[in-house]
């Protein structure tokens, strides 16, 4: 009877280890991204597709919503990234995926990011910021003196802020003045978000920026960032233009949400749309914008 007590405790013991080896093993992979280091268990977030429109976009760069009218803009750059060529042109699309007005604004030079101010849309337009009224009609344009690749703009209490890729600034647009507001520190800037005062610059990196100080990192190896939404006051989404997106916690590591590089997608100037759990993805080279739920 010993004999067998012994026997029957050690493997209890042993199957007992390793059920608790299997678990552990089980919640790394599913939950954490693969270049993390820690155990620590990650929130459950994913992504739901949603809905996707027609191919019918020419290289969508950028999305944005607009509220007040309930409808998303989207820059379709239709040639060159850099060519001063009026192809381009702003598409209206409706929140249930459906193309409502492809050609809204034209007469654009490869257009990507937007942002509104005071009921007005501002686009970077190569080396210029395009103002746009309600009606779709261009009302100004604002050349940036050296200006070599503009991209993507956000508002920032009472002026909009905008990115030069190439030349490592980040600009100020207020009062129809156009200034330096950061020229150090910065790695081909791309995606700017504001939240809670603070303006968030994603390039290889994804950080909180102020005009003359040092910048705070929140997620390094994003790779060619391009767009941020803001989740809530802890938790962002970013995408790098290669075709990820990624969800950042503060204190936590990244996790992938997204990879469509095998599908030759790019995901571009995103934007989320916290009420409806939703980001809007424009795939660039895929011609489409697809909707995502968040799920966490």
């Amino acid at each position: 009877m010993k004999k067998l007590f012994l026997l029957l405790s050690g493997g209890a013991i042993f199957f007992s280890s390793c059920n608790s080896q299997g678990e552990n093993t089980t919640s790394e992979v599913a939950t954490t991204d693969t270049t993390a280091t820690s155990t620590t268990q990650e929130p459950q977030v994913r992504l739901e597709q949603a809905w996707a429109t027609e191919a019918v976009l020419e290289t969508p760069e950028s999305v944005y919503y607009n509220p007040d009218e309930n409808v998303l803009y989207v820059s379709n750059i239709a040639g060159e990234p850099n060519a001063k060529d009026g192809k381009g042109y702003i598409s209206k699309v409706s929140l249930d995926g459906q193309v409502v007005n492809k050609e809204w604004v034209t007469g654009l030079d490869a257009p990507k990011g937007m942002a509104m101010m005071n009921g007005t849309l501002y686009v970077t337009n190569v080396d210029e910021l395009v103002a746009i009224d309600s009606n779709g009609k261009i009302t100004n344009r604002y050349p940036v003196k050296g200006a070599k690749f503009l991209n993507d703009p956000v508002t920032a209490d009472n002026k909009v802020l905008f990115t030069d890729m190439q030349d490592n600034k980040i600009y100020a647009f207020q009062d129809g003045n156009i200034t330096v507001w950061k020229e150090n520190n910065l790695n081909s800037p791309n995606g700017l978000a504001y939240h809670n005062g603070n303006v968030l610059v994603a390039s290889n990196t994804l950080d909180v920026v102020s005009p003359d100080g040092e910048n705070e990192e929140l997620a390094t190896g994003i790779n060619a960032g391009d767009g941020i939404g803001i989740v809530d006051d802890n938790s962002y989404l970013v995408s790098n233009w290669h075709g990820e997106v990624y969800y950042v916690e503060k204190g936590k590591d990244k996790v992938k949400l997204l990879d469509t590089k095998d599908q030759n997608m790019n995901t571009a100037d995103i934007t989320y749309i916290p009420e409806q759990n939703m980001l809007l993805v424009p795939t660039f080279s895929d011609n489409r914008v697809v909707a995502y739920r968040l799920k966490r």
